[in-house]
């Protein structure tokens, strides 16, 4: 994983590297179906475990109310994403795979890039 993208949390950036790894076994599937819909529950199951321990390690900082609440918004929004993704690929409504790939790895990267390395700006200075 690219070095500018960690926040310095051994354990979220653990978790933002395996994000990344799963979009690149997404990228890899190609048109297979039934691997699709394997790695998107794993990638489904792997946000939702991340957002949660995200959210955790979020209330031990000192970060400004309304940014906690737009951040978990932001949570909230990509894992709705994700699953309507999900169930459509699942129900078999073709949508491109480039597009799925393209949504999702937008909803990882965006994410990572506009909202958690923002919160470097919280934590407490190192060797503290």
């Amino acid at each position: 994983m690219n070095k500018h993208l960690l926040l310095g949390v051994p354990e979220i950036d653990h978790q933002h590297s395996e994000l990344f790894h799963s979009l690149q076994h997404l990228m890899a599937v190609g048109l297979n179906e039934e691997a699709l819909s394997e790695v998107l529950s794993r990638l489904t199951r792997q946000i939702h475990h991340h957002f949660a321990c995200e959210e955790r390690f979020m209330a031990g900082l000192d970060i400004p109310e309304a940014l906690l609440r737009e951040h978990e918004q932001a949570h909230s929004r990509i894992i709705e994403g994700i699953t309507q993704i999900h169930l459509d690929t699942m129900l078999g409504l073709r949508l491109p795979i480039d597009e799925v790939i393209g949504r999702v790895a937008a909803y990882v990267e965006h994410h990572v890039i506009d909202f958690d390395l923002g919160l470097k700006a919280f934590l407490p200075p190192s060797g503290s």
